[in-house]
């Protein structure tokens, strides 16, 4: 099965610092786990708010979210399993999303991502609505189909 390249909202880090509870926490981890399981991809870009929050999990003092950190950067180091795209262009219409999201969407369409995963509704609608080539879905939709090793589209 072909690789799939993921952009994961910033919930990835709340949820792996376990602000979002316990089992958020251990979710988070399996989808990275699948993640470096499969042949898929994490899409990121350097001096993005998303890669401070990446580089912030390492500061952690607890045990279980250094481990997840250490899980998350093996990942993000290892060049078959990160996209670093080269540039991210400002797309066209994306100052109708609010200014902390824009990224997402740049890094999406500069890395060639095939999904952008949200826990963010109302993120998820307007993507959807403004920019329908795009493939949002939110994490709940997600997270049980990849788990299962249904999510291949």
């Amino acid at each position: 099965m072909p690789s799939r390249l993921f952009v994961l909202d910033e919930w990835l880090f709340h949820h792996l610092r376990g602000e979002a509870g316990l089992e958020r926490q251990q979710e988070a981890i399996r989808i990275l786990l699948e993640i470096e399981r499969r042949c898929d991809r994490i899409a990121w870009k350097p001096s993005t708010p998303w890669a401070s929050k990446a580089y912030q999990l390492m500061k952690s003092i607890d045990q279980e979210v250094r481990k997840a950190s250490k899980l998350l950067h093996s990942l993000l180091r290892d060049l078959n399993k990160a996209v670093i795209p080269s540039s991210a262009s400002p797309v066209e219409r994306s100052e109708s999303l609010p200014q902390d999201d824009r990224y997402l969407l740049e890094l999406y369409e500069s890395a060639r991502a095939d999904l952008l995963v949200t826990t963010d509704q109302e993120l998820h609608d307007r993507i959807k609505r403004l920019f329908p080539h795009v493939k949002v879905e939110m994490l709940s939709n997600f997270v049980g189909s990849y788990l299962a090793g249904q999510h291949r589209e």
